[in-house]
């Protein structure tokens, strides 16, 4: 399962090795600097839209309602989101990104009030 945690001055999105499989990609780090904001959302699978024109995948897997892990557009060709949400998990984080590979990153955690505080503090 996907942990994500503060080191230093990035945050670090840790990939178990079936989801590197199926995000096709490894840890995913982000400078804090780049970070505009931290929200927990209910049903972060929802975050992604599906296979629109909206969020098209880019690499990874997806299956509507499931899980989606890896890059999907987000709104325009350029402008990427990082995925690693479970539908099992009814919660998570959306961090929201300016001046970073990603524009926004969203994981699905057990608790993420408590990933929220330490990310934020």
């Amino acid at each position: 399962m996907a942990n994500i945690a503060r080191e230093g001055s990035e945050i670090v999105l840790n990939l178990s090795t079936g989801e590197r499989i199926m995000a096709m990609h490894g840890d995913v780090r982000v400078p804090l600097s780049a970070v505009q904001s931290v929200d927990v959302v209910d049903e972060p699978i929802r975050r992604i839209q599906g296979l629109k024109p909206r969020n098209f995948k880019v690499f990874g897997g997806y299956w509507p309602g499931w899980f989606a892990y890896g890059a999907f557009f987000d709104g325009a060709v350029r402008q990427l989101l990082f995925a690693a949400a479970n539908g099992r998990k009814p919660r998570g984080l959306e961090i929201t990104l300016d001046g970073a590979k990603y524009t926004r990153l969203i994981v699905s955690l057990d608790d993420p009030d408590a990933a929220k505080t330490a990310l934020t503090a």
